[in-house]
């Protein structure tokens, strides 16, 4: 049977991202199959070929060891630092709840 665990918390840097990566860290370690998937996240950084990187997801790979490719942890990235619904608007992107539920 497949569960969910839906983390949630009102601001940023009260820990969410801390706090899944430990999660997932310790599912995995006990064996179980864990994911990690965030719909949208902006405020991110820039490769050198001025691709995104999706920060959060890369520190939730990097904590807990999964091997998810990052492409699937996260469907939506944006650069503006300002809300996910916000950064879609300024930067012509927005979120498709079709392509969200897929990923998911």
């Amino acid at each position: 049977m497949t569960k969910a665990l839906f983390l949630t918390g009102t601001g940023t840097d009260v820990g969410k991202t801390f706090v899944t990566g430990l999660i997932l860290k310790k599912l995995k370690d006990s064996g179980k199959n864990a994911a990690y998937y965030k719909a949208a996240m902006s405020g991110n950084q820039r490769r050198p070929d001025g691709t995104l990187i999706p920060g959060d997801a890369l520190y939730v790979k990097k904590v807990s060891g999964l091997d998810q490719p990052l492409e699937e942890m996260c469907p939506y990235v944006y650069e503006h630092a300002v809300s996910p619904h916000l950064a879609a608007q300024l930067e012509g992107g927005p979120v498709c709840l079709d392509r969200v539920l897929q990923g998911y």
